[in-house]
Parts: structure tokens; C-alpha cells; sequence
């Protein structure tokens, strides 16, 4: 079963067997299961990790999508919000069985694609650079992970830079060796010269080889820097899914136009 992100910019599955899914409709919306198995156009979905709970819920294939990490992210938050004994309506009894074991399972899925995307990157796709403001890191991590799932490499500075390694020379190295970079744009961005400087290298280089090097994220309403506003930015102040759908599609385009240089 293939569990990368599709050029939808969504995980995938080759068929629809098994693996983990998001519930998008209905009454069980927003809660991370197991689909085991299908049948008349219906999912078998069990909320927490395969042979833990016997409980499951039989939902219409439309009903259903596979998670990307964001889903999973704001899952686990809900879900430790509602488990958390000092907040108000904290769960108690068998549906706090059925959080904790839904929390495990998701907990897993996040750690390993976070696994996965530092350590067992397939490297088909576009080297990409991420430059951004630390102030807005949990964004860009989950980007990050993503990002890998689709099959690009990403340069996280968090995963590339060891210690005693000096930060401006492997950030330098970082952009040189990238196709392209995506600047994520925020009121802590575009106020920081280190992004500026970051994208800015890029920009230059995307004007002498007349091919697209810098692709502006807008992940809040700010003040969009001179250079950068006759681009068309990828749109994250929204639906996550939908704007991750949009980055996969233009950076398949720019995969496409890169191999196409290369043969």
C-alpha cells in the first residue's frame, strides 16, 4: 500500500484495503481511524490502532480521506484537550478509553511520517527550501513532513544544521543546493532579514535562469514584500488541505519543467 501524499496534495492509498483516514462528514467528523476494509462502496473504520478496540463504524467511502499532518496535528490536540482532567467536559468513563486509544493511534501516524520525512526521503522530486521566521516553526514542520510525503526533499534547518555546525554556511549551502524555496509569509517574517536574505539569494538567481526559484507561502494577511507581489502566492490562511493540493500542483509543474531541462 503506497501512503504518500498524492499529487492532490492528500495521503493516498494504491486501493482502499487498509490504512489510516479522516472522517470529513456526518457524525463522527473529524475523528482518525484504521480503515480495515471496504465493501459496497463503505469503509470499515476502527478509531484507534488495528486489534486494540473491537468497537468500529461502517461510513460511506465519501465520507472518508486520508489524513495529511495537519489533520493529525489538530486531532491530537482535541483529542488531549478533551482528556485533560482539569478542563471543562473532560471526558470520563468508555469514551475516555476510546479518546486515549484514538490519541495513541494518531500519536503514532505523526511519528512516523516525521520519522519518515528526515530520514527516508525518496529524493524524486524538487529540493526545497523552507525559509521562514522560528515564530511560526509548528507550521513549517508540518509542511515539512508533507512536503517529504509528496516526494520532495525538504531543507528544514531543525533536521539539516548539527551542532557546532555553523548556521550561515549550511543555510548558504542549503539554498545553493535547492531547486526551489518557499517563503512563508507572516507579520514575523517579512520583518525578519534572515528570511529576506534567504529568498532574496534565490530571487537574483531565478532572474538570470528565467525559470521559477521562489514560490511565496502566504500563511497570514501581511504586508507582501515588493519583489514577491507579481507572483502568485499559495494561499495557507484557509483550508490547509485545499492550499497543500494547490503547492503539489505547482510543484509537480516545476518538477516536470526541471526533468524536462535535465533529459
Amino acid at each position: 500500500m503506497n501512503r504518500n501524499l498524492s499529487e492532490t496534495g492528500n495521503y493516498s492509498f494504491d486501493d482502499y484495503e487498509y490504512g489510516p483516514v479522516i472522517v470529513v462528514r456526518g457524525s463522527f467528523k473529524g475523528r482518525i481511524g484504521e480503515l480495515d476494509d471496504t465493501e459496497k462502496r463503505r469503509g470499515c473504520v476502527y478509531f484507534a490502532g488495528f486489534g486494540i478496540s473491537s468497537k468500529y463504524a461502517l461510513l460511506p467511502m465519501s465520507y472518508l480521506r486520508s489524513p495529511n499532518t495537519r489533520d493529525l496535528l489538530q486531532r491530537y490536540e482535541a483529542l488531549w484537550r478533551s482528556l485533560t482532567a482539569y478542563l471543562e467536559n473532560s471526558l470520563q468513563g468508555d469514551a475516555r478509553i476510546d479518546a486515549l486509544q484514538e490519541m495513541a493511534y494518531v500519536s503514532n501516524i505523526l511519528s512516523n511520517r516525521m520519522f519518515d520525512a528526515q530520514f527516508m526521503t525518496l529524493h524524486k522530486g524538487l529540493s526545497v527550501f523552507l525559509s521562514h521566521s522560528s515564530s511560526d516553526k509548528t507550521f513549517v514542520r508540518g509542511l515539512a513532513v508533507d512536503l517529504a510525503a509528496l516526494g520532495h526533499t525538504p531543507w528544514l534547518d531543525e533536521w539539516e544544521i548539527l551542532g557546532g555546525e555553523s548556521i550561515p554556511t549550511r543555510i548558504s549551502e542549503g539554498i545553493e543546493s535547492s531547486d526551489v524555496i518557499l517563503v512563508v509569509l507572516s507579520t514575523n517574517s517579512i520583518s525578519s532579514k534572515w528570511v529576506e536574505n534567504e529568498w532574496q539569494v534565490k530571487h537574483w538567481d531565478e532572474i538570470s535562469t528565467r525559470r521559477v526559484a521562489v514560490i511565496p507561502i502566504l500563511l497570514e494577511s501581511c504586508e507582501i514584500p515588493t519583489l514577491l507581489r507579481v507572483k502568485r502566492y499559495i494561499d495557507f490562511r484557509g483550508d490547509y488541505s485545499i492550499a497543500l493540493q494547490d503547492l503539489a500542483r505547482t510543484l509537480k509543474g516545476h518538477s516536470s519543467h526541471k526533468g524536462a531541462r535535465e533529459s
